[in-house]
């Protein structure tokens, strides 16, 4: 039981070194010196207007989150949202599969009251909607671009495995089969005198999520809100892009970046450190694009898409630690 219980605690230490070996022999490959001139080429009036676009992210999903926690009865206000939305989203990009990003839930509970499985709720079904938009769009990606330039190398494994993750997220929305599974390492694994309150928000949790899916209405506001926000992600990849004089469509950057996102959310890197950068080199060397400025554009995407925000969330979240951000704007 010690051995296992100190697996445990390693483990999430050692996985992002599988992602940043992989980013080492990425970058070697390539050659250093020749990333740092694609970089050093950049258009540094147009990544001026950088900054923006990471603001509109923030809010387009500051909004939506809103949309979700006022849709089960909790209100929250969008500056709150859009505030403790990009704090998550700092947590979401140190830790692996983007967990962290579980932040938020806490931050709703201390500033509203609200049960915990309530506020994990919200996060939980704005995390969904992300999820099932790349899935899909994941799937849509492969299979034209299968057709349109070469077959992707085991695409087949690829469309399976992308299929058995929506499956895993359609199962965690059915209370009766989530508690058969966890029931046995519940018992194993709680204490006793924890067990009362988890099992209060794991039916709170569920009690909650069948009130949010008994409207459709709420269904075709979160598509728009979804296809608004990633439309924006990819208008940022393509800005970078062309920022960088990557010699790429714009269509095609549309194209591959749902599957670029899927294997961010491989739970083996942070921030998809390794894994994205070896995925966007694959893509570019279809189309004739060096292994450098594809590093370089993955590495800039990072620096500006994911590493700009999280900058902001790190100041924010120290600004407003956890249980302050309600005392502050009361103060």
């Amino acid at each position: 039981m010690h051995d296992r219980s100190t697996l445990r605690r390693i483990v999430p230490w050692i996985m992002p070194l599988f992602g940043l070996a992989v980013f080492v022999a990425v970058v070697e490959r390539a050659g250093p010196s020749r990333i740092v001139a694609v970089l050093a080429q950049a258009d540094l009036h147009e990544l001026v207007w950088a900054p923006v676009l990471v603001i509109a992210i923030a809010m387009a999903r500051g909004l939506r989150w809103r949309y979700v926690a006022n849709s089960v009865g909790i209100p929250y206000g969008f500056k709150r949202a859009t505030l403790v939305w990009t704090i998550g989203f700092f947590a979401s990009s140190m830790t692996p599969a983007k967990a962290g990003d579980a932040l938020r839930a806490v931050y709703l509970r201390n500033e509203t009251g609200r049960p915990l499985g309530e506020c994990f709720l919200t996060v939980f079904v704005d995390r969904m909607w992300d999820l099932g938009f790349v899935l899909v769009a994941g799937i849509v990606s492969a299979l034209v671009f299968s057709r349109q330039y070469i077959s992707i190398p085991s695409a087949p494994l690829f469309i399976a495995g992308t299929l058995v993750i929506a499956g895993a997220a359609a199962l965690m929305t059915h209370r009766g089969a989530m508690r058969a599974l966890l029931k046995p390492v519940f018992m194993l694994l709680t204490p006793p005198r924890y067990r009362d309150a988890l099992s209060t928000s794991f039916h709170t949790f569920y009690d909650a999520l069948r009130e949010y899916a008994a409207s459709k209405r709420r269904a075709l506001v979160m598509a728009a809100m979804t296809l608004v926000g990633w439309a924006l992600i990819f208008v940022l990849a393509v800005f970078i892009a062309r920022a960088l004089a990557i010699p790429v469509d714009a269509s095609f950057i549309v194209l591959i970046m749902p599957i670029v996102t899927l294997v961010e959310l491989i739970p083996f890197t942070v921030a998809g450190l390794g894994t994205r950068d070896a995925t966007v080199v694959y893509f570019f060397s279809v189309v004739g694009v060096g292994s450098a400025q594809a590093v370089g554009f993955s590495i800039a995407y990072l620096l500006v898409g994911t590493y700009l925000t999280a900058l902001i969330g790190l100041v924010l979240w120290i600004r407003y630690p956890i249980r302050g951000l309600a005392e502050q704007e009361a103060a």
